[in-house]
């Protein structure tokens, strides 16, 4: 996961990757989430156990950095040799329920799921294709889509309450809300 403004540049900043809208990734996330652990008696994932449990039972282990290894990002995944690397601050966070180090995993796990690896594509220059094509678009509109699920968008319409029922910040609730108004599906 980049470091950055929560709702993009208007560059793409990851690599191109096969097209997705906005329907596939919301019909991949409530796919996904139905296999995840939730904190129990809530809504929210349990990031912890997706990290520490769910991903090495599909043969993926994760390796923690000291920050100043990864200056730039708060983590990544390397999918062909199944490794998550992610920052010891936001590991950290995951035993404290910051919602940053839930949404960072989150991300990373997404990019496993859309199958995210490094390819280049002749004549393609990084920031030279749509949003739509975009492996960090793609993670971003994936993890909201995990993280805030359409049936709990349409149940609760106040972004402070969404974002306490998801475990995730009033900014990405108001963004997810809104994004969700404008298309129509709530």
């Amino acid at each position: 996961m980049v470091l950055g403004d929560e709702h993009g540049p208007s560059t793409p900043t990851g690599y191109k990757v096969a097209p997705q809208s906005y329907a596939k990734l919301e019909a991949a996330a409530t796919e996904l989430r139905q296999y995840l652990p939730l904190v129990p008696g809530t809504n929210i994932i349990d990031g912890q156990k997706v990290l520490e449990v769910m991903l090495p039972s599909a043969g993926y282990s994760y390796k923690i950095a000291f920050a100043n290894e990864l200056k730039d990002y708060a983590a990544f995944t390397i999918p062909d040799e199944k490794l998550i690397v992610i920052r010891e601050d936001v590991y950290e966070g995951l035993f404290e329920g910051r919602v940053f180090s839930l949404s960072t995993v989150v991300h990373e796990l997404c990019h496993i799921v859309l199958r995210h690896h490094v390819t280049f594509h002749r004549g393609s220059e990084l920031g030279k294709h749509r949003h739509f094509e975009d492996s960090e678009w793609q993670a971003k509109a994936m993890t909201a889509a995990v993280l805030m699920p359409l049936d709990l968008c349409r149940t609760i319409q106040d972004p402070r309450a969404f974002a306490d029922a998801c475990g995730s910040s009033i900014q990405s609730a108001t963004y997810r809300l809104n994004k969700l108004h404008q298309r129509g599906e709530i």
